[in-house]
């Protein structure tokens, strides 16, 4: 099997071409963006599709400080030539990634933000002795590189950079803005919100508007188009092109095409069903199928290491899920059990709100939707699904969850979410009668902790199934829902240690019904032999049959023990 050189978090343009890494080509968009890009461009995309390093690939094509032609050889802009002439190593470039400007007060993130302006600073003090440069733009500068820059300073520090690199340089400056909304999501979640969104509209519309003709164009990335708040105040002239548009679909992220490649590349185009399943499907512009460039390149490194590694959710352990940990500790089981809902399979008709902002991103259902649309968390569902569950000219999206991976997420948060409602103690008491079994007891329990909180909305049958998952896999015990078992398809299995037990979950319209599903409950686990990946395993000595019925707040459940031979 060839092995590939793959820098897994890499993002920087240049080390990834200096070191032979493998890269997916995207110098393409090149082609089509230039040579009449709009004056201000800003493509929105989820976290971990690799928005940092499409940027540096832009700068580092753009930077008339640099000499990139061997690093762009053999890649697809360069058999552009009559562009590349035009274009390449022609412009001042000013590059800045906003994404660490994450920190728990506005001081704080100011100063990281200073930061980065200081760091930028230092790779262009050729500016402080240039004779072309306004004496006051290099006093401003030299306050950047000394920290002693206050907070309207650092506000107008892209417009003092635009001006001086345009007058040092005698051309107009070509502006790079990565993750321009990071520091606005993070303000919102630690109580500075406003303060940022004040700073944040100077910052951008100072520059961005009133440098006359020293601005040749900017782009910048994000996840959300944040409209509402205004921070580009007056510009009049942005384009923005996000993942509902079809121009410019799969610039950022990977293709089928893309990904096949790279697996031939790496010999492993035996597993591309199972990739698709896991990380496919998130679907951007009017159907341009495209993969999570972060999950791909995991896998296939993880896989060149140990060719026994199977797919996961590369997602789960990074900071990017944060989202849904947010929304699912702080809403009512009205989201959870719609989350359940998708999980099943299902799709949700929904609104997409495009004119959004951050402050009120939650404040209603069709806002949570949007926001997890815009995040990678749901997907548009494909055009089949769509044109049958719509109406012919309704303004409704249909909402999927994209693959394998953000199922999983969700579950794991869904998890974590069911072990909060219990506290320690509740949830050992629960096992405990459980495993025992005592069903008297396991019903009282349940029913004082769990399903005293439910709401009407919750009297589904999915919901009270998802309830019990949740308690089990809040616990050290194997949990699994939905598998098929013997001669059919279980609905939750559970293992601790030498103890295994196989529930099945009902719903009554009334409780007088409790009796006879409960004994329908039994015989179907008996009947088609839920059990039996249970019984071929000697490690497993015992065997519970649970059988539980629900009615709104109520249940009736019974259980029987049988040894495994």
């Amino acid at each position: 099997m060839p092995e590939l050189n793959i820098l897994i978090g890499g993002e920087v343009f240049s080390e990834i071409r200096r070191e032979n890494c493998y890269y997916v080509d995207k110098t393409g968009f090149l082609n089509d963006f230039l040579p009449l890009p709009a004056k201000v461009s800003l493509i929105t995309r989820p976290r971990r599709f690799g928005k940092t390093l499409f940027m540096s690939m832009l700068s580092e094509f753009f930077d008339i400080t640099k000499k990139s032609c061997k690093i762009f050889a053999g890649l697809k802009v360069s058999d552009n030539k009559e562009l590349c002439s035009q274009w390449m190593n022609q412009y001042p470039v000013i590059f800045l990634s906003l994404k660490d400007v994450d920190k728990p007060t506005y001081v704080r993130a100011l100063a990281i933000f200073q930061e980065e302006i200081i760091q930028f600073c230092n790779g262009h003090k050729y500016l402080l002795s240039s004779e072309k440069v306004e004496k006051e733009d290099k006093v401003q500068i030299q306050k950047y590189l000394d920290r002693k820059a206050d907070e309207d300073t650092l506000g107008l520090s892209l417009e003092t950079l635009i001006n001086a690199l345009a007058s040092h340089w005698e051309k107009p400056v070509i502006v790079l803005i990565d993750e321009y909304d990071v520091p606005v999501a993070k303000a919102e979640k630690n109580g500075y919100y406003d303060e940022m969104i004040g700073f944040m509209r100077g910052f951008f519309s100072s520059a961005l508007k009133t440098t006359q003709g020293n601005l040749k164009f900017a782009v910048l990335t994000g996840c959300l188009h944040i409209t509402k708040e205004s921070i580009f105040t007056g510009l009049n002239n942005l384009k923005c092109f996000g993942i509902s548009d079809t121009r410019f679909a799969d610039a950022i992220g990977f293709t089928q095409e893309e990904v096949d490649k790279l697996l031939a590349d790496a010999g492993l185009s035996s597993r591309r069903d199972e990739i698709k399943a896991w990380y496919d499907e998130y679907r951007f512009g009017t159907g341009q199928e495209i993969y999570c460039p972060w999950s791909i390149m995991n896998y296939v490194d993880d896989v060149q290491n140990n060719s026994e590694t199977a797919p996961q959710a590369y997602w789960l352990h990074t900071s990017d899920n944060e989202l849904v940990q947010r929304l699912i500790a702080h809403n009512t089981t009205d989201l959870t059990d719609t989350i359940d809902f998708l999980l099943d399979g299902n799709c949700l008709p929904a609104h997409i709100n495009y004119a959004t902002d951050y402050k009120n991103l939650t404040s209603t259902p069709e806002n949570i939707w949007s926001l997890l649309y815009f995040t990678g968390y749901l997907t548009r569902a494909s055009k089949e699904a769509a044109d049958e569950l719509l109406l012919p000219g309704s303004d409704m999206d249909i909402l999927t969850i994209p693959n394998r991976e953000v199922a999983q997420i969700f579950r794991e948060e869904l998890k974590t979410w069911f072990s909060r409602r219990l506290t320690g103690a509740q949830r050992a008491d629960l096992t405990q009668a459980f495993w025992k079994p005592d069903a008297e007891l396991f019903v009282k329990l349940l029913s004082r902790t769990l399903l005293v909180s439910i709401s009407m909305h919750d009297y589904r049958e999915h919901f009270y199934h998802g309830l019990l998952t949740g308690i089990f896999l809040s616990t050290k015990a194997q949990t699994v829902s939905n598998l098929e078992a013997g001669t059919g398809r279980s609905d939750i299995l559970v293992r601790d240690n030498t103890m295994a037990a196989v529930i099945e979950v009902k719903r009554a319209r009334e409780e007088k019904e409790f009796p006879s599903l409960v004994e329908k409950g039994l015989k179907q686990i008996k009947d088609k032999q839920y059990d039996a990946r249970f019984r071929i395993n000697p490690s497993i000595r015992t065997i519970l049959h649970w059988s539980i019925a629900f009615c709104k707040k109520s249940c009736m459940a019974r259980a029987i023990v049988a040894s495994n031979p």
